[in-house]
């Protein structure tokens, strides 16, 4: 009989602890995103008070300028980071795999393209993490399951550039990034513009392509390593739509994404969401939770 009552004891704390969020993944989260907003702190990205005016962007191309204008930027200050949150999303974890529900999030920073995302997700009740970031040029993606099991860890070079292209793309709900010495542009038409972002001796390219109006909706890029079911990584074509864009919180954004390989039998559309929500110049690693 005790040690059934213990057994009962120590199934309901293995319970209570897989329910509450947290972990060690969740932990080494929050503590990468307080090392880069302490150095976002040391080192910022523009000057104090700066805002967005036609002088502040006017060595941009005009079509990253009209999407700072149509976005409601201009006149409003210059962000050094980013909180943003994507709602009823719908992760595939792989090719053949059905999309299962999840809650992401992530902090992209501005002095230097750091970007933190987090992943959570519930597998047969069990709960799934993952940590995909890029730190001072450093990137890497884990995997814990049930918060204590490691499933995977990816670091190296193609890594590195993976999660650098990423961060650009990114830089659609965040244009202060598009005017860092870091990132330089080439005019490939009237509808699409080439950027190239560069840290820590790591670079890749990646094309937006702009509506009639002036606003981002898709980008492209050849610069994004795909895993091989464990047997290694190649560059696959990769490439996020933008669509639905609506006002929120005195901007005009992208409501809907999706991020997509294109495969050469077909495309793996990987990643969705049409809830989104944006927060500029986070301050405190305890508003982030």
């Amino acid at each position: 009989m005790v040690w059934i009552v213990i057994g009962l004891i120590m199934l309901a704390i293995i319970v209570i602890y897989l329910a509450f969020p947290g972990g060690k993944l969740w932990r080494q989260y929050l503590k990468d995103i307080k090392c880069s907003m302490t150095e976002g702190k040391n080192q910022r990205s523009a000057p104090e008070q700066a805002v967005f005016t036609e002088e502040y962007i006017a060595e941009l191309p005009v079509l990253l300028r009209q999407h700072i204008i149509n976005g409601g930027y201009m006149g409003k200050s210059v962000m050094d980071n980013m909180l943003i949150r994507f709602r009823n999303t719908k992760f595939r974890m792989g090719v053949d795999k059905e999309p299962i529900k999840i809650s992401f999030m992530q902090v992209n920073f501005v002095f230097r393209p750091d970007r933190h995302a987090f992943l959570t997700a519930r597998i047969a009740g069990i709960p799934l993490q993952a940590k995909d970031s890029i730190l001072d040029g450093f990137g890497s993606m884990t995997g814990m399951l049930a918060k204590t099991v490691q499933l995977f860890r990816s670091t190296g070079a193609e890594m590195d550039q993976g999660q650098l292209i990423t961060a650009l793309a990114d830089a659609v709900f965040m244009p202060s990034l598009f005017l860092q010495k870091y990132v330089s542009w080439t005019v490939v038409d009237d509808h699409t513009i080439e950027g190239q972002i560069s840290w820590k001796g790591i670079s890749a390219k990646g094309r937006f392509t702009f509506d009639d109006d002036g606003s981002i909706i898709r980008f492209d890029t050849n610069d994004r390593y795909m895993d091989n079911n464990g047997k290694g990584s190649s560059l696959v074509p990769w490439y996020v739509t933008y669509s639905d864009y609506k006002a929120q919180n005195g901007y005009f954004q992208p409501g809907s994404v999706s991020v997509n390989w294109k495969l050469p039998e077909a495309i793996n559309t990987y990643f969705v969401s049409d809830h989104i929500e944006v927060q500029y110049s986070v301050n405190e690693v305890n508003r982030i939770g």
